[in-house]
């Protein structure tokens, strides 16, 4: 299934709609906003098969929780919506002064999707710029075809078309969707196009959130079950086939307990996957050629420089990389230069949690950092000591699910964040408002 690209010609004029809509001033009203939630809501749940079935023919993964989490986040907003978008007050400088911070929306805004999570990571980021009284242009990425053709349709169908637009395309069209002044990006994807945006917006003075990635690590120490830790490090590495911004790009371990990881790792992939993960109907594949050749280059380099324990079988024809550890890994090797983004897992050994703190320190602020580790007194270090988007003890990357907290990174993993609350303060500018009264001026 191949998506039609939007006429380059049309891509200025479709900016301009979203502009000139906004100025309507027809989705400031929270009613209006609901609606459009609402909408939103039923895009998901009245299609749900149509986009599983995308998602499958696109990745290969099964089953999924890309619905459930736009549903719940969905009802999250429609629940606290006057809430997240209420007025703050604040003192005034005098006794007769009406003070207050507005929560206004932006105006128009693009969003840019993801391949690896093509329905929740443009769908979500959508969400919180309608409920926040934005219109929005949408692309989805066009790496991942067979769900953004049925995001195309099923986004005018059920969203109002003077307040969603959408473009497709690749590489060209992006270039020259970016040119357009929009009052907000919100762009989800790598480091490399993150840089390419930014610089875009720049030229705009257009502010950003850059949802990225990282090298996302999983400390392990001797205060942990380590089976519970190697199931957890074992089910996220295979999610999607590793193709997870939040997927543990590699683990740093006590030499000693290296081999009863390993071990507990290859048992719950046996278990998820069966002893040969190519035959396995719940095993995802690589997105595309280019991405199989750039892991399979990872991979034998890895071959080259470290030793790969276990796994290691690739099928170019299927897209297939089997599940693989590798083990005598130092920071400067190949592996361990750029995110993995694949089913490939490094493995660091240290003499302590000191050791592993200095190690992280050394590169770029991940997106996630994930400590195993039963020892309040360890916790509190790794937080003292270390910067990244977000911390998860003793499991991996369980917070992206939670509405409450904010998803985003820091540093080369992301600026900015969303989900919740936080989506809605994004998608949004606090104004300071100060009403005086001229009879005590």
């Amino acid at each position: 299934m191949t998506i039609d690209y939007t006429p380059i010609s049309e891509i200025p004029k479709i900016a301009a709609a979203s502009r000139a809509s906004f100025l309507t001033h027809k989705t400031q009203s929270l009613e209006f906003r609901k609606e459009q939630v609402l909408a939103l809501q039923r895009l998901v749940l009245e299609n749900e098969k149509e986009l599983l079935d995308a998602i499958y023919a696109d990745l290969r993964r099964s089953p999924d929780f890309e619905i459930p989490t736009l549903t719940k986040a969905c009802q999250n907003v429609l629940d606290n919506l006057e809430t997240y978008t209420q007025s703050a007050k604040a003192p005034g400088l005098t006794e007769k002064d009406d003070c207050f911070v507005q929560m206004n929306p932006l105006g128009s805004v693009l969003i840019m999707g993801a391949w690896n999570f093509p329905i929740v990571l443009l769908l979500e980021p959508l969400l919180g710029a309608i409920a926040a009284g934005n219109t929005c242009v949408v692309k989805p990425s066009d790496v991942a075809q067979n769900s953004a053709k049925v995001l195309t349709r099923l986004i005018q169908k059920y969203m109002d078309p003077q307040v969603v637009f959408v473009v497709n395309g690749g590489p060209e069209e992006s270039t020259v969707l970016l040119k357009e002044r929009f009052d907000h990006i919100f762009f989800t994807g790598g480091t490399e196009i993150g840089r390419i945006v930014m610089t875009a917006a720049a030229k705009n003075l257009t502010p950003v959130t850059l949802e990225l990635g990282g090298k996302c690590p999983a400390v392990i120490t001797r205060n942990t079950d380590i089976a519970k830790a190697a199931q957890r490090i074992a089910f996220w590495k295979t999610m999607n086939c590793g193709q997870v911004c939040l997927s543990v790009n590699y683990v740093i371990c006590p030499k000693d307990m290296q081999e009863a990881l390993i071990q507990n790792i290859i048992g719950t992939w046996q278990h998820l996957h069966g002893k040969d993960a190519r035959t396995s109907s719940t095993y995802p594949r690589i997105i595309n050629q280019r991405q199989y050749t750039r892991l399979s280059k990872v991979l034998e380099a890895a071959k080259t420089q470290n030793t790969v324990v276990y796994g290691g079988k690739t099928d170019a024809d299927d897209l297939y990389i089997e599940p693989t550890i590798v083990t005598n890994v130092s920071l400067s090797d190949e592996i361990m230069k750029d995110e993995i983004f694949g089913p490939i897992l490094p493995i660091i050994t240290c003499d302590d949690l000191d050791e592993a703190i200095e190690m992280i320190n050394q590169q770029e602020h991940p997106l996630n950092l994930n400590l195993f580790s039963d020892s309040k007194e360890e916790v509190e270090n790794v937080l003292r000591k270390t910067r990244s988007g977000a911390v998860t003890v003793n499991d991996i990357s369980s917070h992206f699910g939670h509405d409450e907290l904010p998803f985003g990174g820091v540093g080369h993993s992301g600026i900015g964040n969303y989900h919740g609350k936080y989506s809605i303060e994004t998608f949004s500018h606090k104004r300071a408002v100060m009403v005086r009264s001229q009879a005590h001026l």
